[in-house]
């Protein structure tokens, strides 16, 4: 299984991988093959270290009634 990371365009750079596709303008997940790595390494792109933040589940509070 080939290793995927999430990657942004530096500026308004248009890119496309030759077998991801075009990078979108909120990030792609793109291999982490020698094309993506390159384009790292070039400045082109950056990797995005954090994931959007997701809503956490609110835990369902037990209603108990006093007890007398």
């Amino acid at each position: 299984m080939i290793r995927k990371i999430r990657v942004k365009a530096v500026g308004d750079l248009k890119l496309k991988h030759p077998t991801a596709g075009v990078l979108r303008p909120e990030g792609s997940m793109w291999p982490a093959d020698q094309f993506t790595l390159r384009r790292l390494r070039e400045g082109v792109i950056v990797a995005e270290t954090t994931e959007p933040a997701k809503p956490k589940p609110e835990k369902a509070k037990a209603a108990t009634a006093p007890q007398t």
